[in-house]
């Protein structure tokens, strides 16, 4: 706590040095209210990080949003790509899952697909938690903005944010009819149509609806002779719907929502990189069958046993508001999702055959291979609000439960080679093994949470304190029958609370601190292999503080926000992925403790009319103060935290990019727009320990960056009255830069690899409007 109340002390006194912005933002008085509209100043952004709509200047946070223009214009078409633009994100596509993102903000995130631990960075779809990270890179169909919320959300969004969360909010249905169909063609036979349907208003009902439609399909970007080129590494068949229905009466509205993803497809390749003597004198001298290859080097041409997974994710909501009086709003938001997933992965090539078992028998082996992984899991949630506004003062408070049901089937075969052939002289042989990991985990949450923000000036008071509170009570159970049976319950509960200062310097500047808490529930350890290790692992527990900085200078044309924080983490949740001779995958989870401390900052300006600048910076210092592992040799647990490494956490994040707009031609806007982002050296397990990952600093990702173009012309002239024409060509990693995005060491099996980012792709998209 004294590093926190320092850091604090020290965020007061910077607020009082960022007083002399004051006099640059007076010139943002006078401001031409059609400036916006010409793309001469800066567009108004608002979010719902508070529950409520405002604008994102006034709201001291440290909150990023992407519109739904900044989306098209950066081609975002899944989640994993965020992280391209805003700082101390790192999203990823979770390996060997099509649907799945692995999400870490300001360095705190889970890497371990189990359905019994729950992520610290929590998705949201208008307002419905998305539980599981793996059915959360979805195709986003018809979204207006997505916001990412950093650092510990104790408060409003505290089902075990501890990290952040990333709020997807679509759009409501329009009271004016209307249609748009877009159609796309990209590298690797890509191609994909995306069509949305506007009914307007039906008569004078106050019913309105729409449904968005997107179809996308791609062969794969490594090529697998033993494939056709739709089932070759990265190849993708979704189906995407997003269907609303929104009546409005007055001061009663509703919202029915229906999502659906369906997803078939191979994902990205696991590259055979590196190998134990033992494991690489085991496939050197195979004579017989395919052979595996194994080199550090990327390959464009990989050899790998064909077998696809199939997704299915669907959700439904159901949003009612009703105004009490000119000052009371009472909100009920009921959420259903169900995701379900057959997954089969291979890592190796059809037809290897060596020397298996102690007589020498030649068998087919495979390196690693999940035949059949189902799982599936579906939860119910159902969330209460009593929102206020009066004069200077602003409260919500409400009620919110939610319930998961969830299991895993894992049959998978691997090799093991015993180190004793690794030398010339003696016989070689490995021993094919299978295993199997199954487990059903299920999830009751109760909260009760209220916030509350207090100008003592009234609403235009320039000092604004907020304060809140959430009391949480989860009750879970695990039923693990394999590897070994066990099963086990527990309840974990937290009182978490927040409170925030902040000051409006003028209009358009605005300082603020925060101190808050945040909780992560704990669970079970259902993907153990002997009894021994331990089954349950305690909540996870945060202290943040942080100061920031929001201004808009200059009539409007900067705007630069930032933030300084520090977060302290008590039983941080950390996940050790390895494999044995005794058939099974092992991921145990042990407490620790941690600290991590940095900044952002984002920064975007139009200093030329039709010319916009944007970057921005984030920086994360992680240090573990305890993290224990299993000794070498003596197995004896020690607290390795000096050499232990933060899994997917870069050190520096940043981006750059030059949007220029000619506006009116003959033949339309044209705008032209490069994204330049960088991300420092990440690794993907915590240490290169013998007994565990020896070859984590080897796949480990370099520094790296990535450049990418697009030219848009819009409103194309068609001569069809309100109907509109544009045409996008674009062009992602243009320098064809080769990085892995994670990587898996398998530990005692003695081999370990990566997958990388998807090369230098084209496309053009075609869309037109009415």
């Amino acid at each position: 706590m004294r590093k926190i109340e320092q850091f604090m002390l020290a965020g007061v006194a910077s607020m009082a040095l960022m007083t002399p912005a004051q006099s640059w933002a007076q010139q943002a008085q006078d401001q031409d209210p059609a400036a916006e509209q010409d793309g001469n100043r800066l567009e108004e952004i608002v979010v719902t990080a508070r529950r409520r709509e405002e604008g994102l200047q006034k709201t001291p946070i440290s909150v990023s949003a992407i519109s739904e223009e900044g989306l098209e214009q950066s081609n975002i078409q899944q989640i994993d790509k965020v992280s391209q633009l805003v700082p101390n994100v790192a999203l990823t596509a979770t390996p060997s899952f099509l649907g799945g993102n692995t999400a870490f903000i300001r360095g705190i995130g889970a890497q371990d697909p189990s359905l019994a631990l729950d992520t610290p960075v929590a998705t949201y779809i208008d307002g419905v938690l998305i539980a599981r990270n793996l059915s959360s890179n979805l195709d986003l169909v018809n979204v207006e903005r997505i916001e990412v919320l950093r650092g510990p959300q104790g408060t409003l969004f505290g089902r075990n944010t501890t990290g952040g969360a990333i709020s997807i909010t679509t759009k409501k249905p329009s009271r004016d009819f209307g249609f748009e169909q877009k159609f796309g063609i990209a590298s690797f036979g890509e191609w994909s149509s995306r069509t949305l349907l506007e009914t307007g208003e039906l008569g004078g009902s106050g019913i309105a609806a729409s449904v968005a439609y997107i179809h996308r399909e791609r062969n794969g970007y490594v090529d697998n002779p033993f494939a056709p080129g739709s089932m070759d590494p990265g190849a993708i068949n979704s189906e995407a719907v997003m269907a609303k229905i929104r009546g409005e009466w007055g001061s009663v509205r509703a919202t029915y929502s229906y999502d659906y993803n369906h997803m078939v497809g191979v994902p990205a390749a696991f590259q055979f990189r590196y190998a134990s003597p033992a494991v690489t004198n085991y496939f050197g001298t195979q004579t017989t069958g395919n052979r595996q290859v194994i080199t550090p080097a990327y390959q464009s041409t990989l050899g790998l046993r064909p077998l696809e997974q199939e997704i299915t994710i669907q959700g439904h909501s159901f949003i009612l508001e009703a105004d009490l009086d000119d000052h009371l709003t009472i909100k009920s938001i009921t959420g259903y999702r169900d995701y379900d997933a057959l997954m089969t992965t291979a890592y190796s090539p059809p037809g290897i055959f060596g020397p298996t078992g102690t007589a020498g028998t030649i068998r087919e082996v495979f390196v690693y291979q999940a035949n059949a992984k189902h799982e599936y899991a579906s939860s119910f949630s159902q969330e209460l609000q009593l929102l206020g506004t009066y004069e200077g003062f602003n409260f919500v408070g409400g009620l919110f439960y939610f319930e998961e049901d969830g299991g895993e089937v894992n049959p998978s075969q691997y090799i093991f080679v015993s180190s004793a052939f690794a030398g010339p002289t003696n016989p070689l042989g490995g021993n094919l093994l299978s295993s199997l990991a199954a487990y059903d985990v299920k999830t009751k949450s109760y909260a009760a949470f209220a916030q509350a923000s207090w100008r003592p000036g009234g609403p235009d008071g320039k000092l604004e304190i907020t304060a809140g509170v959430r009391y949480t009570k989860d009750d879970k159970s695990a039923v693990q029958t394999a590897a070994i049976a066990r099963t086990g319950s527990d309840e974990f509960s937290n009182f978490s609370y927040q409170a925030t200062v902040s000051y409006q310097w003028t209009p358009d500047v605005m300082t603020y601190a925060k101190f808050g808490t945040g909780y992560r529930s704990g669970g079970f350890n259902v993907r153990a292999s002997a009894a021994g290790q331990r089954f349950d692992f305690p909540a996870e527990r945060a202290t943040a503080g942080e100061i920031g900085l929001k201004s808009e200078l200059f009539d409007r044309r900067v705007r630069l926000n930032a933030s300084l924080w520090y977060t302290d983490y008590k039983d941080l949740q950390t996940t050790v992925y390895t494999n044995n001779a005794g058939g099974a995958a092992s991921g145990f989870t042990n407490p620790a403790k941690a600290t991590f401390q940095g900044f952002e900052a984002e920064f975007t300006a139009i200093p030329v009319n039709h010319l916009t600048l944007s970057a921005s910076v984030g920086y994360t210092d992680a240090d573990y103060q305890e993290i224990f592992f299993p000794a070498p040799v003596t197995g004896v647990v020690t607290n390795y935290a000096s050499i232990s490494h933060f899994v997917y956490v870069p050190k520096w994040t940043g981006n750059a990019s030059i949007q220029y707009e000619i506006p009116a031609t003959p033949i339309g806007d044209m705008n032209f727009r490069v994204d330049y982002s960088v991300m420092s050296r990440r690794w993907f397990h915590q240490n290169n320990l013998p007994n565990l990952n020896p070859f984590n600093d080897q796949i480990s990702s370099p520094a790296h960056y990535n450049l990418d173009a697009r030219f848009t012309l819009s409103d194309i002239p068609v001569g069809l009255g309100k109907t509109s024409l544009s045409l996008s060509a674009y062009v992602e990693n243009l320098t064809n830069r080769h990085y892995p995005v994670s990587g898996i060491d398998f530990g005692a099996l003695g081999f370990a690899g990566n997958v990388y980012n998807m090369p230098r792709r084209f496309g053009l998209d075609l869309k037109f409007k009415y």
